[in-house]
């Protein structure tokens, strides 16, 4: 198979899935009423071809330069759907229950867009988040580590779990911005926004390196359905 086409496809779902953020966003209040769609809808094309294409094109020149594999032959149901919905199931029920008990925030849960848009976020969060954070920064920062450390069978496992958790964590660094719109900032919408999206991250990132990204990508659709269209 062509190694550029799996990039290609990516770069082509990318735009799709920035296309699907739009709805709700705008159920959530963080796009003006006085935005005309179809300026939003050329804007946000223009966006994601450009910073997607570069991702996905530095992504292509990078993995090769690891011993990562994100594209494997695996059968579909049993080796990445099966295993993606089972890990996306137990991330998205656990992230409910510890957001409804140990770390419950009206102001964050105040606002419910419809389930359809719901639905289509869950599309970015499976394609576009993961394209950004496991493909390229969990695999760039592997990659430096690899090099600084000198990758041996040894310490293979301490790098890869170190490049996941910085990975994880720029993944809870990057809900800030959405959840200050939504309730006001402190140290406690910091912790649980940084340890919630953290624990999803973690998992999604050792799902990339264990059985590659299509299983990471279904875990993240799963798990973002358990939080955005189950009400």
């Amino acid at each position: 198979m062509d190694k550029k086409k799996p990039y290609l496809i990516l770069w082509t779902l990318c735009i799709v899935g920035s296309w699907s953020l739009l709805p709700y966003l705008y159920h959530l209040g963080m796009i003006p009423s006085s935005v005309q769609s179809f300026s939003l809808f050329l804007i946000t094309t223009g966006q994601a071809a450009l910073i997607y294409g570069v991702i996905c094109w530095l992504s292509y020149f990078l993995v090769p330069r690891t011993d990562l594999a994100p594209f494997r032959a695996d059968p579909l149901l049993n080796r990445i759907i099966v295993p993606g919905v089972i890990a996306g199931a137990i991330v998205g029920l656990a992230i409910r229950i510890l957001s409804a008990t140990l770390f419950p925030s009206p102001a964050l849960s105040a606002v419910q867009p419809p389930f359809w848009a719901g639905l289509l976020a869950s599309v970015y969060g499976a394609v576009n988040e993961e394209v950004l954070l496991r493909l390229f920064l969990l695999t760039t920062v592997f990659f430096l580590l690899q090099k600084f450390f000198k990758l041996r069978s040894s310490n293979r496992l301490y790098l890869l779990w170190t490049a996941n958790i910085i990975a994880a964590l720029v993944f809870g660094l990057g809900h800030l911005p959405a959840a200050f719109q939504l309730a006001a900032p402190s140290v406690q919408v910091v912790f649980r926004v940084l340890l919630l999206n953290g624990i999803a991250g973690v998992c999604f990132g050792w799902l990339y390196w264990s059985r590659g990204l299509w299983t990471a990508m279904a875990a993240h659709f799963v798990a973002d359905l358990f939080l955005h269209v189950w009400i």
